[in-house]
């Protein structure tokens, strides 16, 4: 990414965003924008692409531990005190924003802002969200990254936040960066094995959700579930 001040002023994200909204800005360039400005010895543009990838990577601390979460942007350079409140308060109030209604979860697509995201990522991503009994989410965390099978994705790991929390309800998603939506046979071992732990444990599990930019998949929606 060019440094923000060699770039065109015609092609700044703020002048992009006046010219023509914000959905033709990048996501680094939103973020630019969230920051204002640079600091002597580090570009906006560069500090931006470490924020973002920084959030990408980390967001599941936000709330779990927030001294750490910010303490990994502060340790970015050139992002001060003021700019690391600054995106710690425009993650929170997105986070508000994108919640579900009243905060419950009545199916997939209340789902779907919380695994947000997982839009572009080149890896599968296992994602485990917690509920309490009126279905309101209690954590959302990465179980693992990389290839979906039952070597990876073992019920000790998907299981393990909801029996520290005392979760009522678990919901497992996972993204398809290919596109395709179908489950495969992995995907739908896998769901059964986390049934049948499930069961074990007493925290149900109540859904299955495959997420890609074509949409998404859910196996309860389904009937396999």
């Amino acid at each position: 990414m060019n440094r923000i001040q060699e770039t065109a002023v015609y092609d700044r994200p703020r002048e992009k965003l006046f010219r023509n909204g914000p959905s033709y800005l990048s996501d680094e360039e939103l973020v630019a924008l969230v920051l204002g400005s640079g600091t002597r010895g580090a570009d906006l543009a560069v500090i931006s692409r470490k924020v973002l990838d920084y959030l990408r990577e980390g967001a599941f601390r936000f709330h779990d531990d927030f001294p750490a979460f910010l303490r990994g942007l502060l340790e970015i350079k050139g992002l001060g005190a003021a700019k690391a409140c600054t995106i710690a308060g425009a993650h929170e109030l997105t986070l508000r924003i994108l919640a579900p209604r009243n905060g419950a979860i009545k199916g997939a697509a209340d789902v779907l802002p919380l695994l947000a995201f997982l839009a572009g990522k080149r890896q599968e991503h296992f994602v485990a969200v917690n509920l309490n009994g009126a279905n309101r989410v209690v954590s959302t965390r990465v179980v693992t990254i990389g290839l979906v099978d039952q070597a990876l994705v073992h019920p000790r790991e998907v299981f393990s936040d909801a029996v520290k929390e005392r979760a009522a309800k678990v919901i497992v998603a996972h993204n398809h960066p290919a596109g395709a939506l179908s489950p495969s046979e992995e995907d739908v071992a896998v769901t059964k094995n986390l049934l049948k732990a499930s069961g074990i444990l007493g925290i149900p599990l109540i859904d299955h959700i495959i997420v890609s930019d074509d949409g998404y998949f859910s196996f309860r929606e389904a009937g396999m579930l």
